[in-house]
Protein backbone atom coordinates (compact mmCIF):
# COMPACT_ATOMS: atom_id res chain seq x y z
CA UNK A 1 0.00 0.00 0.00
CA UNK A 2 1.11 3.34 -0.89
CA UNK A 3 0.79 6.81 1.01
CA UNK A 4 0.62 9.73 -0.59
CA UNK A 5 1.35 13.27 1.67
CA UNK A 6 1.14 16.22 -0.62
CA UNK A 7 -1.50 19.14 0.04
CA UNK A 8 -2.10 19.62 -3.83
CA UNK A 9 -0.61 16.15 -6.04
CA UNK A 10 -3.29 13.87 -7.24
CA UNK A 11 -0.14 10.13 -7.55
CA UNK A 12 -1.75 6.99 -8.11
CA UNK A 13 -1.55 6.10 -4.21
CA UNK A 14 -3.47 3.69 -2.24
CA UNK A 15 -3.85 6.20 0.81
CA UNK A 16 -3.53 10.58 0.19
CA UNK A 17 -3.05 12.86 2.81
CA UNK A 18 -3.57 16.79 1.92
CA UNK A 19 -2.23 17.67 5.84
CA UNK A 20 0.66 17.15 8.16
CA UNK A 21 -2.13 15.58 10.79
CA UNK A 22 -4.17 13.81 8.65
CA UNK A 23 -0.56 12.08 7.26
CA UNK A 24 0.71 11.50 10.60
CA UNK A 25 -3.04 9.85 11.42
CA UNK A 26 -2.52 7.25 8.59
CA UNK A 27 0.99 6.67 9.29
CA UNK A 28 0.27 5.20 12.36
CA UNK A 29 -3.00 3.55 11.07
CA UNK A 30 -1.63 1.84 8.40
CA UNK A 31 2.29 1.14 9.05
CA UNK A 32 2.01 -2.15 8.88
CA UNK A 33 0.55 -2.04 5.71
CA UNK A 34 2.66 0.92 3.89
CA UNK A 35 5.03 -0.30 1.75
CA UNK A 36 6.05 3.39 0.58
CA UNK A 37 5.22 6.88 1.50
CA UNK A 38 5.46 9.85 -1.40
CA UNK A 39 6.22 13.00 0.68
CA UNK A 40 5.43 16.33 -0.33
CA UNK A 41 7.58 19.31 1.69
CA UNK A 42 5.04 22.28 1.70
CA UNK A 43 1.98 21.65 2.79
CA UNK A 44 0.44 24.86 2.70
CA UNK A 45 0.47 24.80 6.55
CA UNK A 46 2.84 25.43 9.44
CA UNK A 47 3.77 21.33 9.69
CA UNK A 48 5.69 20.74 6.99
CA UNK A 49 6.80 17.27 5.26
CA UNK A 50 10.00 17.49 6.93
CA UNK A 51 8.10 17.96 10.71
CA UNK A 52 6.18 14.62 9.20
CA UNK A 53 8.75 12.49 8.32
CA UNK A 54 10.83 13.19 11.84
CA UNK A 55 7.72 12.50 13.60
CA UNK A 56 7.13 9.03 11.56
CA UNK A 57 11.15 8.11 11.87
CA UNK A 58 11.20 8.92 15.80
CA UNK A 59 8.10 5.86 16.39
CA UNK A 60 9.37 3.79 13.53
CA UNK A 61 6.14 4.51 11.27
CA UNK A 62 8.01 4.73 8.47
CA UNK A 63 8.01 2.27 5.75
CA UNK A 64 11.31 0.80 4.09
CA UNK A 65 10.50 3.14 0.97
CA UNK A 66 9.99 6.79 1.00
CA UNK A 67 9.62 8.70 -2.23
CA UNK A 68 10.03 12.50 -2.04
CA UNK A 69 7.62 14.48 -4.04
CA UNK A 70 9.17 17.90 -3.50
CA UNK A 71 9.63 20.69 -5.83
CA UNK A 72 11.54 22.67 -3.06
CA UNK A 73 14.87 22.09 -2.93
CA UNK A 74 15.77 23.23 0.44
CA UNK A 75 12.70 21.06 1.90
CA UNK A 76 14.39 18.28 -0.14
CA UNK A 77 17.74 18.16 1.10
CA UNK A 78 16.19 19.00 4.60
CA UNK A 79 14.12 15.67 4.47
CA UNK A 80 17.10 13.53 2.71
CA UNK A 81 19.47 14.50 5.57
CA UNK A 82 16.40 13.32 8.13
CA UNK A 83 16.10 10.21 6.09
CA UNK A 84 19.84 9.60 6.17
CA UNK A 85 20.14 10.07 9.27
CA UNK A 86 17.83 6.78 9.98
CA UNK A 87 20.26 4.84 7.99
CA UNK A 88 18.00 5.47 4.96
CA UNK A 89 20.33 5.45 1.53
CA UNK A 90 19.36 6.66 -2.65
CA UNK A 91 21.01 6.73 -5.76
CA UNK A 92 19.21 9.06 -7.14
CA UNK A 93 18.22 11.37 -4.60
CA UNK A 94 14.46 11.05 -5.28
CA UNK A 95 13.83 7.06 -3.53
CA UNK A 96 15.30 6.51 -0.02
CA UNK A 97 15.52 2.70 0.87
CA UNK A 98 16.15 1.43 4.72
CA UNK A 99 17.60 -2.09 4.51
Amino acid sequence: MWLLIDDLRDLHCDLNARTAAEGKRLLQEHSAELECVCLDHDLGEVETGYDVALWALERDLMPSHVQLVTSNPVGRKNMADCLKAYKYSTLDGVNFYKR
